[in-house]
């Protein structure tokens, strides 16, 4: 997907809110792993839709712990991480932050309240240096209307989207701290992992872990009690962010050997 220069997206960076898309920061858009790619490949745009979306569409630089939009705005387009890591999250009645997803290269964000003509329930933190593409509101409903295989092909990658479907086992206090670390664990691995030559994985986490305490509706007390069980087992070591596992089969054998209903953590 083409992206053109800043100036020639400039309506759409007027729709931003507050934020103030930076020139410098405008890239061209080549990343096989964009969000939007599936969504538009094979869709027959007539000339002038193609035009419209190559010069609305607009990339920014995020610094590290700066928002790409925040809780009770009013939704202004669709979010896709080019690359780096964001931390999507609400304040809870106590005003305390409780995250919800990790999003990551390919992920879209933003898609719920945008649909739901509803102000955003979710803050986008930037985790890391974030290159984010931004496709105005106006645009989106232009395309979903015009062209049914382009609302197909987007609502099927949003129904697909590999952050729901992971927080179902991770937030789910039906199952054992221990085991909702573990699908933690594997969900970073298919993102983050590295495969070592000794045949070990080594993943380095995008989230501290009061953050992953957050994420799995747990207190940071129960992660630390199951991060030492998993390393007094040998199946997972850590420092810092940085997890090691020896072998990811018999780490995540755990899970398919748990009955179904497992017992209880009673401190989550």
């Amino acid at each position: 997907m083409a992206l053109k220069n800043a100036r020639e997206g400039s309506n759409a960076a007027t729709t931003t809110s507050d934020q103030e898309w930076n020139v410098d920061t405008i890239i061209k858009c080549a990343h096989i792993g964009c969000g939007m790619q599936s969504c538009i490949k094979d869709v027959p745009f007539r000339s002038a839709d193609t035009l419209l979306l190559d010069r609305s569409t607009v990339v920014r630089n995020y610094e590290r712990g700066e928002k790409i939009f925040s809780e009770g705005e009013t939704p202004v387009g669709l979010y896709c991480v080019r690359s780096g890591v964001a931390l999507l999250s609400y304040k809870d009645a106590l005003r305390a932050d409780k995250a919800v997803r990790v999003a990551g290269p390919g992920d879209l964000a933003g898609y719920r309240s945008l649909f739901a003509e509803e102000p955003h329930l979710t803050t986008a933190e930037a985790l890391t240096p974030c290159h984010v593409c931004f496709f105005p509101k106006t645009v989106i409903q232009r395309l979903t209307d015009t062209y049914p295989l382009f609302s197909r092909q987007l609502f099927r990658k949003l129904a697909r989207d590999a952050g729901s479907r992971n927080s179902i086992y991770i937030r789910d206090q039906h199952l054992p701290i221990r085991l909702r670390f573990i699908h933690f664990l594997r969900t970073m691995d298919k993102r983050y992992g590295i495969t070592n030559q000794d045949g070990s994985l080594s993943v380095e986490l995008p989230i501290m872990r009061r953050q992953i305490a957050s994420l799995l509706s747990a207190r940071p007390e129960s992660v630390a009690r199951a991060i030492t069980e998993l390393e007094r087992e040998g199946l997972a070591m850590f420092d810092g962010r940085n997890v090691t596992i020896p072998d990811r089969n018999a780490l995540y054998r755990v899970i398919d050997d748990t009955p179904a209903e497992g017992p209880q953590d009673k401190h989550h």
